[in-house]
């Protein structure tokens, strides 16, 4: 097991990262005796191997990298005075720092969840054989402390309320993370292992954090943060940026790419493909065309597609020049097929356009007294704008 670096830094100022502080009469004065390091070096351990499943799963028939234990590492930014208060910090190597956070985020929450008595979270980068063995390494997180001592562990470096790893608590925590393993065969399948569910997908945010460094960013939306990787793609780089801003002022931006569900929420971008800003007429089918946008994938009783830019463009493109030629607003619709619907609907007949998903306009009319509608299709918007602005109440 390698020990973390440790760099003590001379400013004031508290960086984000990793914070424990280790607490009782040995660890006043910001004193930490060198054999309370194997704590951080079992994090760092745990961490690192989980990691390392991530990369594997993504890189099947690669060998993993010479250089990626030496680069998934722990570094000490700082040690406060008064107890053995640490935080601490992965170096950032923007190669592997994707892996490196989702290892640190399964771990953090396995710890929470642990000493909260909880349901322990899914770890799906483990094949079942493995998932005790990583809970048993994250049991002896603690194993040093004696009577009145205490690991406070930061999820969060600005937490206020941490997870308090004692003696006492360690009881119930190695309950939780080792017994309930022995309950399961080695043959049975692990359900949590397929918690986790990738797929092309869309969420419409606010950009609110852009680091070009680790080609991370950040994107608040209707389910909470949501955290992305461009770096597959970094050309998206001055996209992001130019709809940076915080979650209660930046334009509404759709992100797209290969979005990666927990429990059926969304978690994070493991690539990105797109970043499109959702601009419309402040008007009310302007809004009408923003719900629409944010509209997820199977919306309409589980099989509505995302609605597409494209057909969304075209149907603002049409409300307004129907708005400027005077003629009555119609109702409008998204489509299950990911498209929207533009309808005159009276007495005297139907006057319809279907924006398909790919830009094809569906044109429809059908009077009272005929017995049955004309239907044409046409890629020319021109043309589509001449047809429903013939339309009359």
């Amino acid at each position: 097991m390698t020990a973390p670096t440790i760099r003590f830094m001379d400013d004031q100022r508290r960086p984000s990262g990793k914070r424990i502080r280790l607490t009782g009469e040995r660890f006043k004065a910001g004193r930490l005796p060198v054999d309370s390091l194997i704590e951080l070096e079992r994090y760092q351990e745990v961490v690192r191997k989980l990691a390392e499943y991530e990369w594997r799963r993504d890189h099947p028939d690669e060998q993993l990298p010479a250089d990626f234990r030496a680069l998934v590492s722990l570094t000490i930014e700082r040690i406060d005075e008064g107890s053995a208060d640490v935080l601490l910090a992965f170096e950032q190597h923007a190669v592997y720092v994707q892996y490196q956070d989702e290892a640190q985020d399964a771990v953090d929450a396995t710890i929470a969840a642990a000493y909260a008595g909880a349901p322990l979270p899914p770890l799906p980068a483990l094949p079942p054989a493995a998932v005790a063995e990583f809970r048993e390494e994250l049991a002896d997180f603690g194993a040093t402390l004696r009577e009145a001592q205490s690991i406070e562990f930061y999820v969060n470096p600005d937490d206020t309320t941490p997870v308090l790893i004692t003696v006492e608590t360690r009881k119930q925590a190695l309950t939780e993370l080792i017994l309930t393993d022995f309950m399961i065969a080695p043959s049975d399948p692990v359900g949590s292992a397929d918690i986790i569910e990738r797929r092309e997908e869309s969420l419409i945010g606010r950009v609110t954090a852009v680091d070009a460094d680790s080609t991370k960013y950040e994107i608040a939306t209707a389910y909470g943060k949501v955290h992305g990787w461009y770096k597959e793609n970094t050309g998206v780089l001055e996209d992001l940026r130019s709809v940076l801003n915080s979650a209660e002022e930046g334009p509404l931006t759709r992100i797209t790419g290969e979005l990666r569900f927990k429990n059926g929420d969304p978690h994070r971008f493991w690539q990105t493909t797109r970043v499109e800003r959702v601009e419309f007429e402040d008007t009310a089918w302007g809004a009408r065309l923003t719900d629409f946008a944010q509209l997820p994938t199977g919306w309409a009783e589980g099989t509505g597609a995302q609605i597409s830019f494209v057909s969304l463009d075209a149907a603002q493109q049409l409300l307004k020049a129907v708005e400027a030629a005077g003629n009555p607003l119609p109702g409008v619709f998204p489509t299950a097929e990911g498209g929207v619907l533009i309808e005159w609907a009276t007495t005297s007949g139907i006057h319809s356009v279907e924006i398909l998903e790919d830009g094809l306009f569906e044109l429809f009319s059908l009077q009272r007294a005929q017995g049955e509608g004309v239907h044409s299709e046409t890629r020319d918007i021109s043309e589509a704008i001449r047809f429903a602005t013939a339309a009359r109440a």
